[in-house]
Formats: structure tokens, sequence, C-alpha cells
């Protein structure tokens, strides 16, 4: 019954959607009659509605433990804990396919109640984009990958992935989604505006505000998804250049450049031609990034879905979006004409638009790196990877370089032209002070730890921080050092008007120095240090200024299996031999303690003494063995500071010599990203805040 009553909706959401789209097109080309508009809009509308109710509706699925439905079958148990089973919705391909279409759905009535009426001009083409695009992902789920497809005589599922049993793995994915989706109405309206011959800026402003909203969304996301992988992987790192990382970098990376050139259409009438290319790049990517995740070619990835006939369809969605985008581009170029040119590569505008160079740049690297492995094995029969992750990482240096360079002089330069008089006296300060720090960084590590390349980098990195931290902090000082001489405002006060003033510029500062710490902590990485290490009851081993001691080691288990089922687990894993069983059932039956909450997984479970100047800390490090599904996962123990963090995972346990198998990875700094991702938010939040402020001209 659910099967058949999910499926109708399902379609029935398809079939409103072609409603919609065909009563719009009909309206559209009978002068924009307003009772086509106002029926395709409600068809759409009602469309959504159903789509939301479809996500519910598959929900409730999970949440009841009915396996009536194949992908609640394949992704959820009645062992599963009950939050987790929330997120399984998303953990497979099928599932995840429908929260994007309900965020677009979401998406989709707000744009329809917030611009019928502001925007009359465009409504109708930008609504039949979105229509059409949304369609597309509700065809491929009902007639692909339908999630409401029945199964029979199911008593229980085989559960979700313990990796994505994780707190981080209910916000991560739809949150990402929410940044790749938010794109799509900025999109739309910027083709749709090229073919209606409309041009607003009021436009320009609706979209920056669209774009920024997205950009701050996926770039949360993506932080978030690094901290899961920091957290839960057990590999000691956040971001390891994996190609399904790199589909959700691109689109940022392009996004980024976006919202830094639409600055100068809206002061200056420039880049206009450019900035269209920029948007159809950010939401072409996605829809890229959407296949690579399902098309099977990116097996490796733990962020991938298995290979399905779906993964074909986005390729050839991604085609069709592109071309589309070229042509309307192509077709509409003479209305893309600037109104100004360029007049110095020492305007502001020039370093933007250097700024934009860079972004995409990088971007074009990354995807000929994710691609150039598929085409060689394509062309020989032989898979060549050219870029592997320290090509990845020296890439990544070169950009920080060049972009911390942008980042320090392309925001205070003045538009149109800047004197070299107005250069020296804005530059020189801050350039002799980024040189001092430099100096007395590199001179530090040689006397801590020698010379050394590193070193250097981290001396020219410092130089690079210190430079664009002094121009902002010159700006907040001397823009509040006025209004409290001008204004005879409260100095606290006369800087908090600043963002009401120009929130766009004083929120991209607050963003910048969020980067600049984020920096910080990408440099510490460059300094982690990983060994194995075999600890006990009674010696203690000593690691970096960590003593380390076994204060306790034991078994944790529900009810739900007895030590022999609990033996014959770990047999299965090959985590002791057969012949053993009886000794360790002996040796362990005394250590296993109970745990209720462990109810679809028993944990190996070590409790370290730590000391660390003479304070002492227990941590426990886990290792656990699933059987819903059957799989094996390490719990870190962390111990976190701003300067470092010991990072442990457990390898193995020896009952008989009362020792335990552990790998430590001491990380600097990561901290610092998570810092810096939280400055970005406030920044990007401030430019996003609807303050009533004049309009200013900076």
């Amino acid at each position: 019954m659910i099967s058949i009553f999910g499926s109708s909706i399902l379609f029935l959401a398809f079939l409103f959607s072609l409603i919609g789209i065909g009563t719009l097109v009909l309206g559209r080309f009978s002068n924009n009659d307003s009772r086509y508009i106002k029926s395709g809009s409600n068809a759409l509308l009602g469309s959504a509605i159903i789509v939301i109710i479809s996500f519910i509706t598959l929900l409730s699925q999970f949440l009841s433990d009915t396996f009536h439905l194949k992908f609640v079958a394949d992704t959820s148990s009645i062992a599963t804990p009950t939050i987790y089973k929330i997120g399984a919705l998303w953990a497979g391909s099928t599932g995840s396919l429908l929260l994007w279409s309900s965020i677009v759905a979401v998406y989709k009535i707000y744009f329809i109640l917030s611009y019928r009426k502001k925007y009359p001009e465009i409504f109708t083409t930008t609504l039949i984009i979105i229509g059409l695009i949304s369609t597309c992902f509700l065809g491929f789920i009902y007639f692909l990958q339908n999630p409401f497809e029945p199964i029979f005589n199911i008593i229980d599922g085989r559960g979700t992935g313990p990796n994505l049993q994780h707190i981080l793995m209910l916000i991560h994915p739809p949150l990402l989604y929410s940044g790749y989706i938010g794109f799509l109405i900025p999109f739309s309206m910027t083709l749709a505006a090229l073919i209606e011959n409309q041009d607003k800026i009021d436009y320009v402003s609706t979209n920056r505000k669209h774009v920024l909203f997205a950009w701050l969304v996926l770039t949360v996301a993506i932080i978030l998804g690094g901290r899961w992988a920091y957290l839960e992987l057990g590999w000691g790192g956040y971001w390891a250049w994996d190609p399904v990382e790199n589909a959700s970098l691109m689109p940022w990376l392009v996004s980024t450049a976006y919202l830094h050139s639409i600055l100068v259409e809206q002061q200056r009438g420039m880049l206009r031609l450019w900035n269209v290319v920029l948007i159809s790049m950010v939401y072409c990517l996605t829809i890229l990034g959407v296949y690579l995740v399902r098309g099977g070619l990116i097996a490796e990835s733990v962020h991938s879905f298995a290979e399905s006939p779906i993964g074909g369809w986005f390729l050839a969605l991604f085609f069709i979006l592109l071309i589309f985008s070229i042509v309307t581009i192509i077709l509409k170029s003479k209305s893309l004409k600037p109104r100004d040119k360029i007049e110095s590569f020492t305007s502001r505008e020039s370093g933007f638009l250097y700024n934009n160079v860079l972004f995409v740049g990088i971007t074009f690297f990354i995807l000929f790196a994710i691609f150039q492995p598929i085409f060689s094995s394509i062309l020989t029969d032989k898979t060549v990877k050219l870029v592997d992750q320290a090509g990845y990482n020296r890439i990544a240096a070169i950009f920080g370089f060049l972009l911390l360079m942008l980042m320090g002089v392309a925001p205070f330069l003045a538009w149109r032209k800047t004197s070299k008089k107005v250069l020296k006296k804005i530059f020189i300060i801050p350039l002799f002070f980024s040189i001092a720090v430099s100096a007395i960084t590199l001179l530090i590590f040689i006397i801590l730890k020698g010379f050394s390349w590193m070193s250097v980098t981290v001396s020219i990195y410092s130089m690079l921080i210190a430079f664009v931290a002094y121009g902002i902090f010159d700006e907040f000082i001397r823009a509040a050092y006025a209004r409290y001489k001008n204004k005879n405002e409260n100095i606290f006060i006369a800087f908090l008007q600043l963002f009401r003033i120009n929130q766009s510029r004083y929120g991209g500062y607050i963003v910048h120095i969020g980067f600049l710490i984020m920096t910080i902590g990408f440099i510490g990485r460059g300094f982690e240090t990983k060994n194995d290490y075999t600890v006990s009851v009674e010696n203690p081993e000593k690691i970096d200024d960590y003593t380390i001691l076994i204060d306790d080691y034991y078994i944790e288990k529900s009810n739900n299996i007895n030590i022999a089922g609990l033996t014959n687990q770990l047999i299965i894993r090959n985590e002791i031999p057969d012949i053993m069983r009886d000794r360790f059932i002996r040796q362990v039956s005394k250590l296993v303690k109970k745990n209720q909450s462990r109810s679809n997984h028993f944990a190996e479970i070590v409790e370290l003494d730590i000391e660390n100047n003479n304070n002492q800390i227990k941590l426990p490090v886990e290792k656990r063995f699933y059987y819903s599904p059957v799989q094996v996962t390490k719990e870190i123990a962390l111990e976190s500071n701003i300067v470092k963090d010991l990072y442990i995972i457990l390898n193995r346990v020896d009952y008989d010599k009362k020792e335990a198998y552990i790998t430590v990875w001491i990380n600097y700094l990561v901290n610092w990203v998570w810092v810096g991702t939280l400055i970005i938010l406030i920044g990007g939040l401030i430019s996003l805040a609807p303050f009533r402020r004049k309009r200013s001209n900076a």
C-alpha cells in the first residue's frame, strides 16, 4: 500500500510539474497572459508541496521500521539508532535524490511567492528554467530510482553504514545540497534576464544575495564534511583531495570568483559577460558533481554511490545545460557589452579580475586532475594518475600564495585607477611590517627546528597573512576612528556602524579574516607526525610531550549478543583465529560490560591515561564491530587544543600481554580551521543581514 501511495504521489508531482511548465510556456507566448502564468505557477507550487509530502512519507517508513520498501530495507534496520534512521534516508542514492528534489521544492516555493510580483519581466522564463530542471530530477527519481519500489517478506533491513552513523551526517548532506541548489535561482534568473533582454541592477543585487547565501551554506557544509572525516574515518586528516570532495570544491571556487566580480558589475557596469559565464559554470559544475557521485566513475571515493543507470542521465543533463548556457550567451552577447573599460591594472576592478582568473584557473586544474585518470583508462586501458595528493598540495600552496597577495592588495585599491603616491601610502607600512613578521618567523624556526624548505614556506605565508591582516585591521581602525571624530560616536558604536553603512565591504573583511585563520590551520598540516606504538598497563609510552599508559580495557555489548556470538563476530572479521575461540572466551568473559546503547554493534575499548605537562587526562579509544551491516570502525581518542591535537586510533588489543597497538598523529593547528569557518559564517551573515543603510560607492 505504501509503495502504491508513494509512487502515485511522485508521479503526480512529476505530472503537475509538466503541466505547470506547459502552461507557463503558453503564457509566455501569449503576451505573458496572467491567467496562464498564475495557473502554471500554482501547478508548480502543487508539485513542490507533493514532493515534500513524499519525502515525509518516506521518512516515516524509516522511523517506523516498516520494511515494505526496498530502499528502506537496504539502508536501515531495527537495530539502527533512531536518530540515525533519519540520516539513513539520504545514505543511499535514491533517498538522497528525493532529499535533493525536496530542497529544490522549498527553493521553488520561495521563488514563486517572493518574485511573482517583484520581477514580472523575467518571472515566467525563470520559473520555466527552474521547472524544467526540477522536472528532470523528478523523472529520474520516478522512472529510474524510485524510493517507493516494494519488497516483500522482509522483517529487518541491512542497516546504515557505520561511518554514516554520526551526528554530522545528519547535517552535512542537507546543507551541502542546500548550497548546491541555492545556485539554481541566480542561474535561472541570469539566463532569463538575457533571454528577455532585461537589464536591471536589481537582478544583479538579488543574484548576489542568493549566490552569497548558497556560497555560505556550501562553505559550512564542506568544512563540516571535513570535520566528519577527521572524527570518523580515523586517518588523521580532514581533506584528501578525494574526487567527490573536489566536486563540491569546484562550484565553491567559481562562486567565490563570482561574488568578487559581481561587485565590479554593480559599481562599474563591467564584467557582465564574464559574470554570466561564471554563474553558468557554477550551476553546471553542481550537476557535474551529482554525476560524479552517481556515475560510477569514481569508485575509490568514500562519498560516491554505486554505479547506476541514472549517472548517464545526469551527464546528459550537464551537457544540455552547458550547451543551453553557451548558446544563450552567444546569441545575447551584444547586450552584455560593458558600460566601461578597465582603465588601469592598479584599479580595484583589475584586482578582482586577477582574483577571478586565479579561482577559475585552479578549478580547471582540479577538473583536469579528476578526469585525466578516467580518460587515460579509456584510451590506454591503463589508469595513469598524473596528479596525486602531493601534487594537489603543491598547487594548493601556490594558489594560497597568490590568493593571499591579491587579498592584501585588491580590496584597498581605488576604482578606475590608483596612483603611485596612493599605492605607497597604502602599502609601504604593511609591507615592512609583514617582512619583519616573516623574518622573525624564519628565525624562530631556524632556532627550534633548523633551516628547511618548510620553514621558508611558513615564513612566506606568515608574511602574506600579516600583510593581509594589517590592511584589514588598519581599514577598520581608520574608518571607526573617523566616525568617532566626525560624528562624536562611542568608538564601539562607531565600529558597529561600519557594518550598517557598508555591510558588503566590512562583512567581506570579516570573511577574509576567517580565511586567514583557516590558512594558519592549513599550514599546520605540514608539521603533522604519525607513528605506530604499543602501549601497556605497566610500561608508559613517551609520545611527543605526552606520556601514555593503559588505565583499563574491556568490551561493551548489548543484551542481544552473548560472548560466544561476540567471539564468532571477531573470527568472521579475522580479528582472532578460530583455534583461539575457547581461550579468548575465557580471557574476556570478565571484561565484558553491557551497554544498551550499542544496539547494533559491540566495541573493544581501551581507556588511556595520558599525562601532559603535569595534567592528567583519561581518554577512551574504541574499535567497533557492527553486525548490521557487518563492518568495523575505529573511534578516535582526541585531546585537542589551539596548538595541536593528539589523535589516536586503536588497531588491536592483545589480551594475553595486556597491550594495545595504536596509531598516533600529532596534528598542529587543526582547530584554527574550525574557528576560521565560524568567523567566515559570521562575516557572511553580516553581509546578508537586512540592514537599512545608505548606498555607498565603496
